[in-house]
């Protein structure tokens, strides 16, 4: 019996050390395995550039109308960026009214921002104590400018996700013999869109009884 016990336990000893042996050499198999997913997911663009374009357009809805244009909206004939560009080639029946751009690295955020004060002139006609008129000049500060902050993040090689905040203030014109102050109009848009690279697309709107104002929004991989 003693015999048989000894066999036993040097039988387990090996059967011990085999397994010891075996085990390192069978874990590398297994992480090896779990990291290969870890590079199918890596981000394609991570050392891309993304250049982001907004712009505010306004056009007279009178130009729009003449294209069938539908004033609420209604498809198939809501407003395009085809119609826009056929307005802005008449010259007066749309303008581009402004512009900004910024750059910034895929999943990055990048924002540009303009202040400016304006002096508007404006005169008032006084009658003085002799009865007479005079003309009375003065100046008066407005302030104005524009805010533009996107993050923008390439999503395949077509399509680019912009998270954008577009916020303007401008100051009505005014001729000098005005004497009510100028209207002051401010917009804000913000949201999250899905842009074509390389192709520009309406992203806000809004309108007055003669014009409407449209943001639009272009985004391309560098």
């Amino acid at each position: 019996m003693a015999r048989i016990n000894r066999k036993i336990v040097i039988f387990i000893c090996i059967l011990s050390c085999g397994l010891l042996i075996l085990g390192p050499i069978a874990r590398p198999k297994v992480e090896a395995q779990t990291r290969i997913p870890q590079l199918n997911r890596s981000d394609p663009y991570r050392n891309s550039v993304i250049l982001v374009e907004a712009f505010v357009v306004w056009v007279k809805l009178s130009a729009l109308d003449d294209l069938g244009v539908s004033p609420i909206g209604e498809k198939p004939n809501s407003v395009t960026i085809e119609n826009i560009l056929t307005c802005l080639e008449d010259g007066n029946s749309a303008k581009v009214g402004s512009g900004v751009k910024l750059a910034t690295h895929n999943r990055g955020k990048g924002h540009v921002e303009l202040e400016e004060t304006i002096y508007l002139a404006q005169e008032t006609v006084k009658i003085n104590n002799e009865g007479k008129s005079a003309v009375s000049k003065s100046y008066r500060p407005y302030q104005v400018g524009k805010y533009f902050e996107a993050t923008a993040n390439g999503i395949s090689n077509n399509i680019i996700s912009v998270k954008f905040d577009f916020r303007q203030e401008e100051v009505q014109k005014i001729t000098s013999k005005d004497e009510a102050p100028p209207n002051v109009t401010k917009r804000f848009w913000d949201g999250t869109v899905y842009i074509e690279r390389g192709k520009a697309s309406i992203v806000g709107a809004t309108q007055d009884e003669e014009k409407a104002y449209f943001l639009i929004l272009c985004a391309d991989i560098r």
